[in-house]
């Protein structure tokens, strides 16, 4: 899909013939080179997220949004995420309309709002319930559009043989939102060993937030002028929208999709236990914000690895082969890893905490604390890059796949509204593991029907579209009938 309102007048912009298939961009007569790359533009839409989604995530690492009382953040993500799940059938119609830039700049406004919720509920307790369950409310909308418009970038651009490393560049940057966002507390509060954030606290994460949100859209290319390693252009057709029936004909023709239903409700249900009854009771203030700051790298670790892996000597290990390790592997770990963390949780009690809390400079007493954390966050970036790989793998047809995208954001949202209302009805933290753990064993098992019999060695769906009629008029004649590409839409989350 050609994107006409984003595109830059040719007073602004003018790319000689010969150079129409190049990486370079030209602005103004100024030569960016590699700047129509696919991973250069993963890169912009990284540090995006990496500036709204993970200075959120920086706040949810704390625990409780920052709050020492998590009975508002819990609030507020039953609000996230049950919006989340319900308007995931309309960011695509809204992504049709306005185009990739707006939509990742309405995307990421929603998690300033929030960040401001949270600043107020510091001072205001449960009367700042309304607020915050109005600013999760924004926040779900505007979520469902960020990630619809990051799948769009992330699992479009790349070609078949880079889906893996792509993903994990993306996720990296975005990781690194949480890291750097985790430093800010861990400088601001040093001296505090219990209580909230400070106000100066929110007021520097709401200021990073709005930055990203409003300057850094501007600096994507329209997506028809991205050139693959290939020599391709990126053709985007248009998202699945709400009144299209592409999603429930994908269960009639692809009834096998429903084996991954538990696989998409998984995908977010940890992340309740981890951060909520585990990190914030656990801990103080800075300690929690250094937890995050930690596991955060470990994260980046586990999707590195699983996405090399996955990429992994094409010509010699089948995709089929890759798919089906990669699932093996997720399994073993998740009664390894988890079957650890059980040590940590069989004895404790919702409502009871460590007196005193514990801190990072009781070395003794918090570094098994701290190694299961990070443990846990490992898995979880292994977790989510074979996610999105195994989508990718599953056909390079970008209307199906948006179909695949559309259940897997709906379902893990909804997956994740559950979860936190559970937390809110307060029920113990044992039950909590529990379901944590059952859930996502189940979900692998689910998901092996399709790891072992729907992934192929190569995917022959691929849409072909000649360049001329999404007005690439600019490409050599005898480039054109090479002006076609797939696109694989598939989203990520928090």
């Amino acid at each position: 899909m050609s994107e006409p309102k984003e595109t830059s007048s040719d007073k602004e912009i003018d790319i000689p013939p010969s150079e129409a298939l190049s990486t370079d961009w030209y602005w103004r007569g100024i030569r960016l080179k590699y700047y129509c790359a696919p991973l250069t533009q993963v890169a912009l839409v990284g540090l995006i997220a990496f500036m709204t989604v993970g200075m959120s995530s920086a706040l949810g690492g704390a625990g409780g949004g920052g709050l020492l009382n998590t009975h508002q953040s819990t609030n507020a993500n039953v609000a996230i995420y049950s919006t989340f799940a319900a308007l995931a059938f309309f960011a695509g119609t809204i992504y049709n309309k306005i185009g990739i830039r707006m939509t990742l700049m309405f995307g990421g406004f929603g998690y300033a709002f929030m960040a401001s919720a949270y600043m107020v509920a510091a001072h205001l307790a449960n009367k700042a319930t309304p607020y915050i369950v109005i600013a999760g409310c924004v926040e779900g909308l505007c979520a469902a559009m960020l990630w619809t418009a990051q799948g769009a970038v992330t699992m479009a651009y790349p070609t078949e043989d880079m889906k893996g490393r792509a993903f994990s560049l993306f996720w990296t940057i975005f990781q690194m939102g949480g890291v750097i966002g985790s430093i800010i507390p861990i400088c601001l509060n040093w001296n505090t060993v219990a209580g909230n954030m400070t106000d100066g606290t929110y007021i520097a994460f709401i200021s990073i937030m709005l930055s990203g949100a409003l300057v850094l859209p501007w600096l994507l290319l329209p997506s028809d002028r991205v050139v693959r390693n290939d020599g391709t252009r990126v053709i985007l057709p248009e998202m699945p929208t709400w009144r299209s029936k592409g999603l429930l004909e994908t269960i009639i023709e692809d009834k096998w999709i429903i084996t991954l239903f538990p696989f998409f409700i998984a995908s977010n249900w940890f992340y309740t236990y981890q951060t909520n009854d585990f990190n914030a009771p656990n801990f103080t203030l800075r300690t929690r914000s250094f937890n995050g700051l930690w596991t955060n790298f470990f994260n980046m670790a586990g999707v590195w690895i699983m996405g090399i892996a996955l990429d992994w000597k094409p010509e010699k290990y089948s995709r089929p082969l890759r798919a089906r390790v990669g699932l093996i592997f997720l399994l073993i770990a998740t009664m390894t890893i988890w079957g650890g963390g059980w040590i940590f949780v069989r004895h404790s009690v919702r409502g009871v905490v460590p007196d005193p809390l514990i801190d990072l400079t009781q070395s003794k007493r918090y570094t098994p604390y701290l190694m299961i954390y990070v443990f846990w966050s490992f898995y979880d970036g292994a977790f989510q890059a074979y996610a999105y790989w195994l989508m990718g793998s599953l056909s390079n047809n970008s209307r199906r796949l948006s179909h695949y995208s559309g259940w897997y954001k709906s379902l893990q949202s909804a997956g994740a509204a559950v979860v936190w209302r559970l937390d809110g009805l307060e029920i113990s933290y044992v039950s909590m593991y529990l379901s944590t753990w059952m859930i996502m064993v189940f979900a692998l098992i689910t998901a092996s029907y399709v790891a072992f019999n729907k992934v192929q060695p190569h995917t022959y769906d691929e849409p072909h579209t000649n360049s001329a009629m999404f007005g690439l008029e600019a490409l050599p004649k005898e480039s054109e009938k090479d002006a076609t590409s797939s696109v694989v839409l598939a989203s990520t989350e928090q």
